[in-house]
């Protein structure tokens, strides 16, 4: 579901452009009141629309099945973080530096 909020935009030249450090606005009154309010002395600023996604209402759930442990922290992670191409054992994102620099030692 796509949500409609306001920010303020400018024209740098190519393209116009958002203010992203000022924020956005449910209304587009609500952002032109910013603008004659805190910006009346800049010329060349605007309210425009922006189109963007709701947060996703359910949170990402990840089978237990899937997850895979590190037998070096014990820790289970996502398939994602875990290497298991390059070595004889599984190894996470965190414990793979200190795998790698032992397995040169070696």
């Amino acid at each position: 579901m796509k949500k409609i909020v306001y920010g303020l935009m400018i024209n740098s030249g190519d393209a116009d452009e958002m203010l992203w450090d000022h924020g956005v606005w449910e209304t587009e009154e609500a952002a032109n009141e910013y603008i004659e309010s805190e910006m009346s002395t800049i010329s060349g600023v605007w309210a425009g629309e922006l189109k963007v996604n709701d947060s996703i209402p359910d949170a990402a759930e990840y089978d237990e099945e899937e997850m895979i442990e590190c037998p070096l922290c014990g820790i289970e992670y996502n398939p994602e973080d875990v290497n298991t191409a390059d070595y004889d054992e599984a190894v996470c994102i965190n414990c793979e530096p200190g795998y790698k620099e032992n397995m040169n030692i070696a």
